[in-house]
């Protein structure tokens, strides 16, 4: 059996990822009548820890011989932002850089309170599909 390190569990997140993701994209697709899906734009949020590289290459991988092969993929970043426990002030993380400088850095900008909770940043959203949808005759 291999080891955790062996088997790279990083790329094994983006894959399970990308298969989630035609997944979902197929389903979406299909309720439409769509006979392709030429386009995807997902939101990523830095906190998620997926490597764009490895999901699109997932991506690739998944879609196929799926009607999604070949879809043009758009990745948005979606921004970090907090909630603080404390005063309850609401503000976007500005750190750049690392996850670790990010996340060392996700203090209450109003009382410097790092009781915090992370409202968006670790998504991974579908947030538009484009497809070809084939004119049913009447």
């Amino acid at each position: 059996m291999k080891s955790c390190q062996e088997m790279n569990w990083s790329v094994m997140h983006e894959f399970s990822t990308a298969v989630n993701i035609i997944e979902a994209v197929k389903r979406a697709a299909k309720s439409y009548g769509a006979t392709r899906v030429v386009g995807i734009t997902l939101q990523i949020g830095k906190l998620s820890m997926l490597n764009h590289d490895q999901l699109l290459f997932g991506l690739e991988i998944a879609s196929k011989g799926t009607i999604a092969e070949n879809a043009k993929i758009n990745i948005e970043p979606l921004p970090t932002k907090i909630r603080c426990r404390q005063c309850s002030t609401e503000s976007n993380v500005t750190q750049k850089g690392s996850l670790y400088d990010i996340l060392s850095s996700l203090n209450c900008p109003k009382c410097e309170s790092n009781d915090v909770d992370v409202s968006q940043g670790r998504e991974c959203v579908v947030k538009d599909i484009q497809a070809e949808i084939e004119e049913k005759e009447k």
